[in-house]
Order: structure tokens, then C-alpha cells, then sequence
């Protein structure tokens, strides 16, 4: 009975380094692979937009000398009104 609990022990052992250190490797291996064959069917994508910095880029022109910001129109204050029905 000592036997089959130190069998069922390491094997439980076994498995955790298996599942700790080499799956992650080789799951590494196989996105790398696949990776590898979506760039040589799409060579049209970019690689270095791989980087890891992901994201969207934003530019816009900023323009230093907007001109004059002073007569742009009036400010008219809206009140509501209430009616006598």
C-alpha cells in the first residue's frame, strides 16, 4: 500500500515539472512555429509591429500658430423658460 502511495506521489510530482517547466516551452515553441508560417503566408503584415508594444497610434498635426482665437463668435447664455399652462 506504501508502494502505490509513493508511486501516486511521484508521479503527482512528475506531472507539476511537467506542467510547470516544459509545457510553457513547448507551447513557446509551437506559437513561434505558427508564427513563423502566418508571416511567409502574409507577407504583407509588418514584423516589427510585433514588438509587444501593441496599442493604437495617434498623430496629429500640432500647430503652434493657430491664429486668433479671439473672434470667434459670441457666448449666448440659454435660460429655460417655463410656461403658464
Amino acid at each position: 500500500m506504501l508502494e502505490v502511495i509513493a508511486i501516486l506521489v511521484l508521479i503527482y510530482l512528475a506531472f507539476r515539472v511537467l506542467t510547470a517547466f516544459v509545457l510553457p516551452f513547448m507551447v513557446k515553441r509551437y506559437l513561434d512555429r505558427v508564427k513563423k508560417k502566418f508571416y511567409q503566408n502574409n507577407p504583407s503584415f509588418n514584423q516589427n509591429k510585433e514588438s509587444g508594444k501593441g496599442g493604437v497610434t495617434i498623430s496629429y498635426d500640432e500647430r503652434k500658430n493657430r491664429g486668433n482665437t479671439g473672434n470667434l463668435g459670441e457666448y449666448t447664455d440659454f435660460e429655460e423658460v417655463k410656461g403658464d399652462k
